[in-house]
């Protein structure tokens, strides 16, 4: 019923048509008891920052008390979540129906990687080129079509975001293929025409690796890259096609665990005011800041995500992806909370960062027909 709705209103016949179905839920959305901050407590406000995983086929134990229990903004499936269009969909109905009975009945993102190429976790999704075979043919129309058609497939299954486009500029350690190209103003124009498939499809994307992941020598899940480049360079080489996807309306950016020293040398991207400060100041973003996984050692160092969240939350992100341990997740929970109540992290910043949350449920018509719960 979810992929139906949201296909029948941001279908791929462009984003002319889909406007006002999209400001009709907005207002619906508007007065629905719980999807404003000032009906949230600091705990349900919490749980709107945060997209956790699950286990298995089948929503368990662990992920019905997060939605019941934590409110959690949503969920982020992997490969062996999702062994079939048909159970997929049953999947995320049985999760947007817990949440919206869940009180403040809020909709959740239910989010993949699926970026064509080798990382594609959908299993119904068709197979598309890798971002490096699209690159090459240089045209940006391709780009678009296939996020257009990448995101389309994934919402008949109520998958209603994807962690993509790639806009990454190189094809080091992590990327290869997943990038478009070497030349970031080759790489914006492909990332900004995928950012405009994904919203026709209407889908929420994600432009990633903020501030560009595509120079690392290595890895982030297994360590903390450290990127030498000046600052002319950050912003001639690394930046543009983030900008690009600024201005194409992306409306998430995911920062990556990445420490650029020109912007801070103490603290990974995912980690850090001033790299998420330019996100905001100079590009211009006013979406949703999401981290990349704080699962991952280049976020945590090894150790429980639970002091990167709150870290990250610090440091101005919106939104936290934490594909641990369920207690490690429930732990990250806690310790945002617990930050946010003593004033270690100012109640207004967690309200700026549930409203831009909201906002993007909104405009993507994500509270639908769930919206009566």
């Amino acid at each position: 019923m979810l992929a139906v709705l949201v296909i029948g209103c941001a279908g791929a016949s462009g984003e002319k048509n889909s406007d006002a179905p999209r400001d009709r839920t907005s207002e619906t959305a508007k007065k629905a008891k719980g999807s404003s901050v000032e009906d949230m407590s600091v705990r349900d406000m919490v749980g709107q920052m945060f997209v956790v995983s699950m286990g298995g086929t089948k929503p368990d134990y662990y992920i019905e008390k997060m939605i019941r229990e934590r409110n959690i903004g949503g969920v982020l499936l992997f490969g062996n979540n999702m062994e079939s269009e048909e159970q997929s969909k049953k999947l995320t109905d049985s999760l947007q129906q817990l949440s919206m009975k869940t009180e403040p009945k809020i909709p959740l993102l239910i989010g993949v990687d699926q970026e064509g190429g080798e990382v594609s976790h959908a299993p119904w999704v068709a197979a598309e080129p890798a971002a490096a075979t699209i690159g090459q043919r240089g045209n940006p129309k391709e780009a678009r079509f296939v996020a257009d058609k990448m995101g389309t497939e994934l919402l008949r299954a109520g998958v209603n975001t994807d962690f993509a486009p790639d806009v990454d500029t190189g094809f080091g350690a992590a990327i290869g293929t997943r990038s478009f190209g070497e030349d970031p103003k080759l790489v914006g124009e492909m990332g900004a025409a995928a950012v405009s498939g994904f919203k026709e499809a209407g889908v929420v994307s994600s432009a990633k690796h903020f501030p560009n992941h595509g120079p690392a020598a290595t890895d982030s899940h297994i360590s903390l890259p450290v990127i030498n480049h000046d600052v002319a360079t950050v912003k001639s080489y690394d930046l543009p096609p983030f900008k690009a996807a600024v201005d194409a309306g992306v409306p998430m950016v995911m920062v990556g665990h990445l420490v650029y020293p020109a912007i801070d040398p103490d603290r990974p991207a995912s980690l850090s005011p001033k790299a998420i400060g330019m996100l905001r100041d100079d590009l211009g973003f006013k979406g949703v800041v999401i981290t990349d996984d704080l699962s991952m050692k280049g976020a945590n160092g090894g150790g429980p995500p639970a002091k990167a969240a709150v870290e990250a939350v610090k440091a101005g992100a919106d939104m936290l992806i934490i594909s641990s341990l369920p207690q490690e997740q429930a732990d990250a929970y806690d310790a945002v909370v617990a930050a946010v109540e003593s004033g270690k992290i100012p109640k207004k910043d967690i309200q700026n960062s549930v409203e831009r949350v909201l906002k993007v449920k909104r405009e993507y018509s994500l509270y639908g027909t769930h919206h009566e719960g």
